[in-house]
This record gives structure tokens, C-alpha cells and sequence, in this order.
């Protein structure tokens, strides 16, 4: 697997369990499944996109 894939899904799966389940269980606010399915859709394609992101402006040459 390409390492920015991995790398953008580490950093959306991290994301997505501080957004999603952290904040929301501190303010004691309820985790629904609705919740969860739209969290870890936007968590993952966000985090595709800033391993994307990341990998072409680590290689970018001057």
C-alpha cells in the first residue's frame, strides 16, 4: 500500500476517534450509529485527503 494512504488513514482514523466518540462522550453527549457512519465517511475521505495532500508537498521539488 502506498505510504500516504496509510499515513492519511491513521491521521482520519485518529480524527475520527477524537471527534467522534472523545468530544461527544466528555460533553456527555449521545454516540449514535447515524453519528458513527457520517463520522468515519468524513473522517476517512479527509484523511485520504490530507495523506494526499501531505505526499505532494513533501515531494514537491523547489
Amino acid at each position: 500500500m502506498k505510504e500516504w494512504i496509510k499515513t492519511g488513514l491513521s491521521w482520519g482514523f485518529m480524527m475520527f476517534l477524537v471527534m467522534t466518540i472523545f468530544f461527544p462522550l466528555y460533553d456527555g453527549e449521545e454516540i449514535t450509529l447515524k453519528r458513527i457512519l457520517v463520522g468515519a465517511l468524513v473522517w476517512g475521505v479527509g484523511g485520504l485527503f490530507f495523506g494526499y495532500t501531505m505526499n505532494i508537498n513533501l515531494n514537491k521539488k523547489d
